[in-house]
């Protein structure tokens, strides 16, 4: 074979460039995930409405709206506040109504919380996520502010037809020997 004579592939020139127009056409349709393929990771447009999830509860709390409070959570949700189980929407009701009370008795008039450094692992169907939880409190009367206490939140997020809650929740207090998600999850113990 000389380079006058090249061996025929059976491909023409004209085949050749027809390949090329399809497969970039095919690369530019859209890709349909794989139903046996899990999702590894989730969308920034779910990382935001989870982040907004968090932005609603520490608005909803500390401006005292239950109602806009208790419809961040599944009606089964659960809450693990400092060890204790709060199961369902009435029962968090009673704990949101708890924490209030605590703050008018320290004559508290500025609760403020804040949530940040998001981390997000997928469990299930669900979502656990973690983020620092820090929380400002402040009292006119005396002249005084500051940070009141610092830790983290542990939170099952689910997706239902009205977009992202809360099904699992929890805040602890720091540890700074031991990273949260190597930790148990604070509900799984009974």
């Amino acid at each position: 074979m000389d380079s006058a004579n090249p061996k025929r592939s059976g491909v023409s020139r004209r085949g050749l460039a027809t390949m090329g127009v399809a497969a970039a056409a095919a690369a530019a349709l859209p890709g349909t995930p794989s139903a046996a393929a899990p999702v590894t990771k989730l969308r920034v447009e779910d990382r935001l409405a989870i982040q907004d999830l968090f932005t609603d509860y520490l608005w909803a709390y500390d401006c005292t709206d239950e109602a806009a409070f208790l419809e961040l959570f599944t009606p089964d949700a659960t809450v693990m506040g400092k060890a204790t189980r709060y199961q369902g929407r009435e029962a968090i009701l009673g704990w949101f109504r708890y924490l209030i009370e605590m703050r008018e008795r320290e004559g508290d008039d500025i609760w403020m919380h804040e949530a940040g450094q998001f981390r997000y692992v997928r469990s299930g169907n669900a979502w656990i996520v973690y983020a620092y939880a820090t929380h400002f409190n402040g009292n006119s009367a005396k002249g005084s502010k500051g940070v009141r206490s610092l830790g983290y939140f542990a939170c099952e997020c689910t997706r239902d037809g009205q977009g992202w809650k809360f099904n699992r929740f929890s805040i602890s207090p720091w540890d700074r020997n031991k990273l949260p998600w190597k930790k148990p999850l604070p509900w799984a113990a009974g």
